[in-house]
């Protein structure tokens, strides 16, 4: 019996019978926790979380393209958006332009138009002023020459009378 004693005592002190009692308990505790099924199933939620990462990305690569075909003739409907607002600008200032120099011609033919009006209202007054100075002068002249020969005087009474009568 020693040899027995002996056997086991060694497979008791070494690193074997250590090893055999670990792995029954590790088996023991697979089987209680059914480890195997935990990990298949982490192994499985891995598995959809790359799928669904993969979908992403080719999803983001579609919007990238997207993006990238909206941004590639940006700077074509830039040019032309300029390009029209120029155009608008020009419209705009010939037509200002026009307008402008249709309100001076107004101007300048309502100033004509004034000056026609005062012209021949000045020229009224100066032929009224005129006339009226003439037969003061007239009057006047009239009245000199009667005096200077009183003779006259009863001619020209005769001659009214007998154009009246």
């Amino acid at each position: 019996m020693n040899t027995i004693s002996e056997i086991w005592n060694f497979i008791v002190t070494s690193n074997f019978f250590n090893f055999v009692v670990m792995v029954l308990i590790l088996t023991w505790i697979i089987n209680k926790v059914n480890l195997a099924d935990i990990l298949e199933k982490a192994v499985t939620n891995i598995k959809t979380t790359i799928e669904k990462a993969e979908q992403e990305k080719v999803s983001g690569e579609k919007e990238l393209q997207n993006a990238l075909k909206s941004v590639e003739n940006l700077e074509e409907e830039i040019k032309q958006k300029i390009s029209n607002a120029e155009n608008n600008a020009e419209r705009i200032a010939q037509n200002i332009i026009t307008e402008a120099e249709q309100k001076v011609k107004n101007i300048q033919s309502n100033i004509e138009r004034v000056e026609t009006a005062e012209e021949k209202t000045i020229s009224a007054r100066l032929s009224k002023k005129t006339a009226a100075a003439s037969a003061e002068l007239a009057k006047l002249h009239i009245k000199a020459v009667l005096e200077a020969n009183p003779s006259l005087h009863e001619k020209y009474i005769n001659q009214s009378i007998e154009e009246l009568g």
